[in-house]
């Protein structure tokens, strides 16, 4: 009778501990598959995070140049669907959130001051400033080439 005291006890102790490792691998797989889950999030953000890009545009040169207020700006997406635009505040400032690891054509535009029309690349937060000189009417702008300018973004946005 001893014997068999024994050897339920001993079967008893077995399978608790059995059971034991299977909860203690149970909970291990499910925190393995939250870690893993939250890392392709963490990497699905960054995927599509956006650079902020700051616009400065002011006008003349040096130290006495002014802010130039409601100047708008815009940004295409060459490489990406993406495109985002604003107005500069009253410092001047605009500030576009653009993908990462994109391509961007950048239009710069007001009435008094001639376009400025760049591309870039972006890699992280970018600063820019522009200092416009009064001595660039719109009429040394062609009219033309300005059209142009401007249907060639309405197409980028079409497609």
């Amino acid at each position: 009778m001893k014997r068999i005291k024994s050897a339920v006890m001993a079967s008893l102790i077995i399978v608790a501990a059995f059971s034991l490792i299977v909860a203690a691998n149970a909970v291990n797989i499910e925190m393995q598959q939250d870690i893993l889950s939250k890392t392709k999030n963490n990497n699905s953000n960054q995927l599509t995070s956006y650079a902020q890009i700051s616009f400065y545009v002011y006008e003349g040169g040096g130290c006495g140049c002014v802010p130039i207020i409601n100047v708008s700006i815009y940004a295409y997406g060459l490489d990406t669907d993406h495109n985002d635009s604003g107005f500069t505040d009253e410092y001047g400032l605009c500030i576009l959130e653009l993908e990462y690891d994109h391509t961007y054509r950048v239009l710069i535009e007001d009435e008094e001051f001639q376009n400025i029309l760049f591309d870039f690349y972006v890699l992280d937060d970018q600063t820019f400033a522009f200092h416009l000189d009064e001595d660039s009417p719109t009429q040394n702008f062609p009219v033309l080439y300005n059209l142009l300018q401007r249907v060639e973004m309405a197409i980028k946005l079409i497609n």
